[in-house]
């Protein structure tokens, strides 16, 4: 978040509360915070979609609370090659606020950033795949929710297909985000894994865990969920999902509902 004025008496909250609350829902996935390494094929798209996104009871060093809320974040993809695909996404309404321990409250709200990511999946067999995922960042924001400057960064995800229709998927992640003096930038390090089984042809669950941490100087974040997707068809599902935070850099409660549709 840049360092913009401030009502008297208000506290503004480090960049990295902003980082770690909207890592959860910044980068939406198949149906997971870990991404697919699976690409779209040339001449299909899909729509991933955060519908709603709460991250609630972030807590800083001065003993003040964040929270934050996301509605419609959304990935828009398309196949350029059967390996290679683009992706162009945005955060359409983000709200948040900080609630100091002396009383004082400060709200923000506004359209956020726009990316651009692609996709290379460079290795595959019969049961496993591994991509690279180049992106950035860009800083379009409104209302004083997001930061000056360019960020960006790389995702690598690896998925492995288990016997009866289970998938283990895991990532690792290295972002480079503006600092909070907004002068430079620092380095955050992520990885996250999710198991999910199929129960029948309609529901799937699955089992989430990510880390993450900055060389900021932040406390590392942690959270672990689980959630449930009901496939309306092959192409079509809705996803809910719950994540509890392992740390205070992380949120204490992340709430997610999502939607994938590939036409």
């Amino acid at each position: 978040m840049p360092p913009r004025k401030n009502s008297v008496g208000t506290r503004r909250p480090p960049a990295w509360l902003a980082l770690a609350g909207l890592l959860l829902f910044a980068s939406p996935a198949r149906a997971q915070i870990t991404q697919t390494p699976e690409t779209v094929k040339p001449g299909h798209f899909l729509v991933e979609m955060d519908a709603l996104s709460v991250a609630t009871n972030l807590h800083d060093s001065a003993g003040g609370s964040y929270s934050a809320v996301a509605v419609a974040t959304t990935f828009l993809t398309t196949g350029l090659t059967n390996d290679i695909d683009v992706q162009v996404g945005a955060d359409v309404f983000l709200s948040q606020k900080y609630e100091s321990k002396a009383g004082f409250t400060d709200r923000n709200s506004g359209f956020g950033d726009l990316y651009v990511r692609t996709k290379w999946t460079f290795w595959r067999d019969e049961r496993s795949a591994v991509a690279v995922m180049p992106f950035v960042r860009l800083p379009t924001s409104t209302g004083n929710v997001g930061k000056r400057g360019l960020q960006g960064g790389v995702i690598v995800p690896w998925a492995t297909y288990l016997p009866g229709g289970g998938e283990f998927l895991a990532q690792g992640e290295l972002d480079f985000l503006r600092n909070d003096a907004d002068n430079g930038y620092d380095s955050f390090w992520a990885a996250a894994a999710a198991f999910q089984q199929p129960l029948t042809g309609l529901l799937k669950l699955y089992g989430e865990v990510t880390v993450g941490k900055s060389s900021g100087g932040a406390p590392w974040a942690g959270t672990l969920g689980g959630g449930v997707q009901v496939h309306l068809s092959s192409l079509y599902w809705w996803d809910f999902a719950i994540y509890r935070g392992l740390s205070r850099g992380a949120p204490g409660w992340n709430p997610v509902v999502r939607l994938h549709w590939g036409f």
